[in-house]
């Protein structure tokens, strides 16, 4: 489970993140994912190590555990407390914290200092808080911060701690690192070696997994391996949909709004003229007169190259357009010219001009009756947009005024609708075959962005086309095992299967022993007992070939030679037996490609590794005791909490 986010922080920004994942609220937001950030008032505030004047407490750490948890289950990941301890999880969350706490002492003590204002702008432009005007909404954020338990100085010292973050580990690791080739070629050579051998697999099939289980011990799997059969949480999310064309009816336009639309806009509707026009500019009358000449047999725009410069074009541009963009006595003179005429030199302001019209377009007057289509759609469009933006608002209003969903809906006039128990990826566990529908995806993320049942209804947009959602928790069902009488088949399955891969375990086992003292694969395979699956494979490849291969070939390049190793294949399949024979060493001095190889997949890595030592020295300059009774404390109440 932690693998990934292991290997996370051993990526470039992965490590600049990692301290501000676990230790600082503000990167929630960042990520889009703001549940989970109220404090667990319920914890003791033990210090659990003290960092310069900064202390770390039992409750800080419960809450950051309690969120990963919480964050992970709600995305499906099969994740409980018990596994989390087992692999370290709580021990890389206080180191983090700890990490955190010194940077930010060592920024004070270094005169490192974030402004009020810097926050402010942070706040301003984060778009969790936008409002449906595209703008920065107060409401907004006073509902989100309120909505997850947090007060604006909590969320503000998140963010603070952010930047300091930032500032320094940016510092030190977003440099441009090199790496020379002297220090490269050893690396670059391994690419290069060569490792040949053979594999052989225990088939999990091929083992006799034994009876089927008694009630009592099935019930035992069961109980030890639940995590196998855990359910995501799921949740109940009641919706009611607001779109713009549904207010279409009760906004058309009335023949009292066409008619002062059409009486606003006479201009718009008279009777007009547009021209085309061709025009070059010139610093000097002797340059404008060669271009005129030139202009009289032929194209203006090519008299206009010929001479060094550009014509510039009008399509169909009113007297309007030509005053805005050239002059009021340009566009006077363009419209006094007939079509095709050349006209100039003449001397506008300070410029020479040379031009001519193209195309004259002459458009009759439109009457009231044929545009009256035309501005009933766009009064109609307008007065649809205004209407939708006050019943959002009348809506935002009315929950902040403490209405219900249900109190809501009925006074928007809505119809409400409900989710069944999905998990946040709209999955419906008690119908594996269905997908989730693209539609409700906005709908569901939402819904799980909401803290507990009870909280307030949340507007939220969920089309480009302007539409959107209030939205409410009617139903939180948590992460928990699919009851035993419900998958009794399966559970009797996998402990067969387990059964059966212990055997092919201790059956690979003895195939190691006999492998290293020279026996052959297949007649190793065949004293052990295992008369089926697939024949021995040999092997044979450069480690540059190895990335996506099965991860046999993988280990054989951590092996010794003449050694033998084992690895359980995937999906319990059984067990790889892997011989490792022989060893070619390269060098790869002198090529150039397998150098860049090498180059692109080290130096990447030493920008996080130049970080990862500044965050040791600077835990090194801060004076940091750990309390290690109170650390076991915690851990040991933690492994009782997750036994319940």
């Amino acid at each position: 489970m932690l693998r990934s986010f292991r290997n996370f922080t051993k990526s470039r920004f992965g490590l600049i993140a990692v301290f501000v994942f676990l230790a600082i609220i503000a990167l929630a937001f960042a990520a889009g994912d703001i549940t989970g950030l109220q404090t667990n008032t319920g914890a003791s505030n033990a210090s659990l190590a003290q960092v310069g004047r900064s202390s770390v407490t039992e409750s800080e750490v419960r809450d950051r555990i309690d969120r990963f948890l919480r964050n992970a289950q709600r995305e499906g990941q099969n994740v409980t407390m018990e596994r989390f301890l087992a692999e370290g999880g709580m021990e890389m969350v206080l180191d983090e914290i700890i990490n955190s706490a010194a940077i930010v002492e060592f920024a004070n003590k270094s005169g490192m200092q974030v402004s009020k204002r810097l926050i402010d702008g942070e706040i301003a432009s984060n778009p969790s808080f936008i409002g449906f005007d595209g703008k920065f909404s107060q409401k907004t954020y006073e509902d989100i911060l309120a909505q997850n338990r947090l007060s604006p100085a909590i969320f503000r010292d998140g963010m603070t701690k952010d930047k300091y973050g930032t500032w320094l580990i940016n510092r030190a690791a977003l440099g441009n690192p090199t790496m020379p080739d002297g220090v490269l070629l050893p690396y670059a050579s391994l690419l290069l070696e060569r490792r040949k051998g053979i594999v052989g697999l225990v088939s999990t099939i091929a083992m006799d997994p034994g009876a089927d289980p008694d009630e009592k011990t099935l019930t035992a799997f069961y109980a030890a391996n639940r995590n196998r059969y855990l359910v995501p949480e799921q949740r109940v999310i009641r919706y009611a949909i607001l779109r713009p064309e549904t207010l279409k009816e009760q906004s058309t336009a009335t023949e009292a709004e066409i008619a002062e639309e059409y009486k606003k806009d006479a201009a718009k509707y008279a009777a007009t003229e547009k021209r085309s026009v061709d025009v070059v500019t010139t610093l000097d009358q002797a340059t404008a007169t060669s271009i005129a000449n030139a202009a009289k047999s032929g194209a203006l725009d090519a008299a206009a190259r010929a001479a060094g410069l550009e014509a510039r074009k009008f399509v169909a541009a009113d007297k309007a357009t030509l005053t805005s963009n050239m002059s009021a006595a340009f566009a006077e003179a363009a419209f006094a010219a007939q079509q095709g005429q050349l006209s100039g030199p003449a001397k506008v302001g300070a410029a020479w001009l040379v031009f001519r019209v193209n195309k004259v377009e002459k458009i009759a007057a439109r009457s009231l009756d044929q545009v009256r289509a035309e501005i009933a759609s766009e009064v109609t469009s307008r007065k649809m947009a205004q209407s939708f933006a006050d019943l959002r608002q009348a809506i935002e209003d009315g929950v902040g005024a403490g209405k219900t969903f249900d109190e809501s809906v009925k006074d928007a006039k809505l119809s409400a609708e409900r989710t069944g128990q999905l998990t946040a990826q709209g999955i419906d566990p008690a119908n594996p075959e269905s997908k989730p529908d693209p539609a409700l995806a906005p709908i569901v993320r939402a819904g799980f962005a909401f803290q507990a049942v009870g909280d307030e209804p949340q507007l939220v947009p969920i089309s480009q086309d302007g539409a959107a959602a209030l939205i409410s928790l009617e139903k939180i069902v948590p992460a928990a095992p699919k009851p035993l009488a419900a998958i009794r088949d399966q559970v009797n399955k996998d402990y067969l299967v387990d059964q059966a891969l212990k055997k092919a375990r201790a059956a690979a086992t003895s195939v190691i022993a006999k492998l290293e003292k020279g026996v052959p694969m297949e007649k190793a395979l065949a004293e052990a007992g295992v008369q089926k699956g697939p024949p021995p494979k040999p092997f044979d490849f450069k480690r540059s070939e190895t990335q996506g291969k099965e991860n046999f070939i993988q280990m054989a390049f951590s092996m010794a030679p003449k050694k033998a190793k084992l690895v359980e294949a995937p999906n319990r399949a059984g067990y790889y037996v892997v011989y490792l024979d022989s060893v070619e060493e390269h060098s790869a001095a002198g090529d150039p490609a397998t150098m860049a190889q090498a180059k692109a997949g080290i130096v990447p890595q030493v920008a996080p590794e130049y970080a990862r030592q500044f965050i040791r020295a600077i835990r090194e300059s801060v004076k940091i005791k750990r309390n290690e009774a109170a650390i076991k404390k915690l851990r040991d109440d933690l492994n009782r909490t997750s036994a319940r």
